[in-house]
């Protein structure tokens, strides 16, 4: 009768272990299903490139890169921005050697919004007299945060 006994025990605790190892099993699969389900986090909104030169095509790029221009050449800026949500403000911010805020303009950003096409952006100065010689800088800010600058020269 022991025997009996003993063997009705060990096979209810062997019964109980395969259970508990099957939850335990459940449950990982949960988790790591429910992570799966989980939406990524949308990428942040960022400028991947700032080109300047002395003119722009359809597309609004610069069809030449320079950081070099003349005293009477208008100055563009092509600025391309990823995952901007819309209606997303982006600031060019132009200054001379010392700090001297030569000109800032503000553009909503054209884009699909995260991960769609990204979105490029044209800013330019330009001046009816020349303008003086020296290192200047323009500024990008989207949405009021800097994110990205490029300097360039004037010559005589």
């Amino acid at each position: 009768m022991i025997r009996i006994t003993t063997l009705r025990g060990s096979a209810a605790a062997l019964t109980l272990l395969i259970a508990m190892a099957a939850c335990k099993k459940n449950e990982g699969a949960t988790a790591a299903d429910s992570a799966t389900m989980a939406a990524a986090p949308a990428a942040a909104a960022s400028v991947s490139n700032i080109e300047l030169g002395k003119s722009v095509t359809a597309d609004k790029k610069v069809g030449t890169p320079t950081t070099d221009f003349g005293p009477r050449d208008t100055i563009y800026a092509s600025v391309t921005t990823e995952n901007a949500a819309p209606g997303a403000m982006l600031t060019a911010k132009w200054t001379y050697q010392d700090g001297q805020v030569v000109d800032s303009t503000s553009q909503a950003v054209a884009s699909t919004g995260a991960g769609g096409t990204p979105a490029v952006t044209e800013f330019h100065i330009s001046k009816a007299s020349a303008w003086p010689a020296g290192s200047y800088k323009v500024e990008l800010f989207l949405d009021g945060t800097s994110v990205g600058s490029k300097d360039f020269r004037i010559g005589k």
